[in-house]
């Protein structure tokens, strides 16, 4: 399969699911090392740029939207895939951060960054 195949995305669970569910969906759209990388550094640049947009905007608005930007540039290199913000923002902003703390736990933890070198082959639509 080339970059030039159409791929397709997994289906988020409903709504109505449990968090759990919407937990094991998040981390299959996030399976490589590289886009585990951007969101260790992006997660908390967002986080750590919110009350700066309000105190220090020349400092926190550069700090949101490059937050953002790497971890929208990992989902189109590493894993090839659109951020699973688009399929629910507020439910998938508390799955990023809890997958944020596993793998910082992991990391503390000595089991390293989690995930695959290369992204997952997608099914062709």
């Amino acid at each position: 399969m080339t970059t030039a195949d159409s791929l397709t995305e997994a289906e988020p669970p409903p709504a109505t699911a449990p968090f759990a569910a919407k937990m094991a969906f998040y981390r299959s759209q996030h399976t490589t090392r590289g886009i585990r990388a951007t969101h260790l550094v992006g997660i908390p640049g967002v986080a750590f740029s919110l009350p700066l947009l309000v105190g220090r905007p020349k400092v926190g608005l550069p700090m949101f939207v490059a937050s953002w930007a790497l971890q929208v540039a990992g989902h189109s290199v590493f894993e090839r895939n659109s951020p699973t913000l688009t399929k629910g923002f507020l439910t998938y902003q508390l799955c990023g951060l809890a997958f944020w703390c596993e793998e910082v736990a992991d990391l503390l933890a000595g089991r390293g960054l989690g995930g695959q070198t290369r992204p997952p082959r997608r099914s062709r639509a």
